[in-house]
Order: C-alpha cells, then sequence, then structure tokens
C-alpha cells in the first residue's frame, strides 16, 4: 500500500516502509537508509506474577543512516505469551537482516519466580522474585516482587523509559513506561499511517504486576498491559513492544497478559534509494 501524502512536484520527500509482519525489503537502489527496530513485548507471568517488559527499541541507525545496497530479510518479533499458573514467555526479537536487532522483552515471573532478561525486564513474581534485567538500548529492568504468603505483590516489568517499580503486599508494582513514536520522528502518526499505527503511539511500555488478592493491581506503562487480582488474568498488551500484564491468583491461579508484536520501520530521502516491502509504504515531503 502506498500513500503520498501531500506531495507537490519539485518538492524533497522521504519514503517510509513500516512492517508490523516479517517479510523482505526489496533494494532496487541502494543508498543510506534510516533503521527503527522493537522487538516483541513479553507476556506477563501467571499466579501472583510479574509484569512483562517492553521489547528493545534500537534507533543505532535512525538519525545516522546506514549504507543499504542489497535486499534485505525483515523480521517482526512476535508478541510473548501469558501462561496459567507459571512464568510468561519472552518476546521476539525484531531483525534488519544482520544489520540491527531489537531484543524482546523479557517475561513477568510467576509467584516467587524471577523475571527474565529482554530487551526490557520482566517483573519478579509475589514474594520474592527478582527482577529481569535489561539489555539494550531504550530499556530498564523490572521491578522485584514482595509481601509474603496471603499478601503477595508481584513487579512490573520495565519499559523504554523507566523501570519495573518492585511490588509489595497487597500491592503489584507498575509498569514501566515507553516512549512515543513521534519522539523518533514526528511524521509517525496514524494520520500519516492509518494501516500500521491507528491507535498506536507509544510503544514498549512494561505490563503491571499482579497482587495476590483483593489488593491494588500494577498499573502498566501506556499500552502495556495492567496486572490482575484474585484470580484475575492479567491484561494484555495494545501497542507496538508492549508487554502484557502479570495475574492474580490468590486461589485456583490464573493466566498473565500476552505481550504485543514489534515492529519495523524504514525511511530513506525518495530518489536517493529505491525499495519495496512491508504492509504500508509512505511518502511524506521533507
Amino acid at each position: 500500500m502506498q500513500i503520498l501524502a501531500g506531495v507537490g512536484a519539485g518538492i524533497p520527500t522521504a519514503t517510509y516502509h513500516v512492517f508490523t509482519s516479517s517479510g523482505t525489503l526489496t533494494v532496487t537502489s541502494g543508498g543510506t537508509m534510516q533503521l527503527l527496530v522493537i522487538g516483541g513485548g513479553a507476556g506477563g507471568g501467571g499466579n501472583q506474577a510479574g509484569g512483562g517488559g517492553g521489547g528493545e527499541i534500537d534507533n543505532t541507525y535512525w538519525t545516522t543512516g546506514t549504507t543499504v545496497s542489497t535486499s534485505q530479510t525483515i523480521t517482526v518479533g512476535a508478541n510473548g505469551i501469558g501462561v496459567f499458573n507459571n512464568d510468561g514467555t519472552n518476546g521476539g526479537t525484531s531483525s534488519v537482516g544482520s544489520i540491527v536487532t531489537g531484543l524482546g522483552g523479557g517475561f513477568g515471573g510467576t509467584n516467587g519466580g524471577n523475571g527474565n532478561t529482554g530487551g526490557s525486564g520482566g517483573g519478579g513474581g509475589g514474594a520474592g522474585g527478582l527482577a529481569g534485567g535489561a539489555s539494550g538500548l531504550n530499556t530498564f529492568a523490572g521491578g522485584d516482587g514482595g509481601g509474603a504468603s496471603g499478601s503477595r505483590g508481584a513487579g512490573g516489568g520495565g519499559g523504554a523509559s523507566a523501570v519495573g517499580v518492585a511490588g509489595a503486599a497487597n500491592v503489584g508494582g507498575n509498569g514501566g513506561q515507553g516512549l512515543t513514536a513521534i519522539s523518533f520522528d514526528a511524521n509517525l502518526t496514524a494520520t500519516n499511517f492509518p494501516t500500521t499505527l491507528t491507535s498506536q503511539g507509544t510503544w514498549s511500555s512494561g505490563g503491571g504486576g499482579g497482587v495476590q488478592a483483593n489488593g491494588t493491581i500494577g498499573t502498566a506503562g501506556t499500552g502495556a498491559g495492567n496486572g490482575g487480582k484474585n484470580d484475575d488474568n492479567g491484561s494484555a498488551a495494545t501497542m507496538y513492544g508492549a508487554g502484557g500484564g502479570g495475574s492474580g491468583g490468590q486461589f485456583t491461579g490464573a493466566t498473565g497478559g500476552v505481550g504485543f508484536q514489534g515492529i519495523v520501520v524504514i525511511k530513506y530521502v525518495t530518489g536517493a534509494a529505491t525499495a519495496s516491502g512491508g504492509q504500508e509504504t509512505v511518502i511524506i515531503p521533507l
């Protein structure tokens, strides 16, 4: 799909390719391209469990660009899954060939279990689960789990701009906040990209931690999933790279919320390179 966004004759433009599923960037004329790669968000843990961490946002080559002379395999990281009464799963890694990768977020830990390291780290399960660490650009660690039997509160997952908050007695930790798409490029809005960016605006927030009983759930960063309480499931993430919420689990346990998949954006000055591919191609005046 190609949209010409207000382009007039003689006006220099930039071409954007957005990938929301894996595919190929077919390069017919190489040149300098800007690459923005976001890993998939992790799943929250099940049963008094930590929130999933946000995927890495690797913007190494977004500002400066890099030469891309051949076609590239684009991998879009899958969302991590929430699991019943167990740890969640990590988000998948996104990449542009072998040039740049964005790690998926680290899963949230189940009751007493540790969150995992990923892009941003997952939250630790209630009653002493340790937070997962962060690895990569625009990533932060999750929060530790807290409380004791009967009052367990799990940690929130880390986000792209803030750590996950630790859980405490009867309180789930909040997820770390992500970063807005327009903080990388003012053109990355739903107005310009109605197919791929509608209902999107913030990437790679961390999920909220769950709480054992009728306590206070951990609130997610924007677009990630909130934690659950009692036997409520964690809620699902809704924005690219965001982590799912950790579940509650007072009696029978519950399931963590699923994370949200990653995304890859490629940009170049129109005419300085030529390529095709992706779910949405947009040409915008510079």
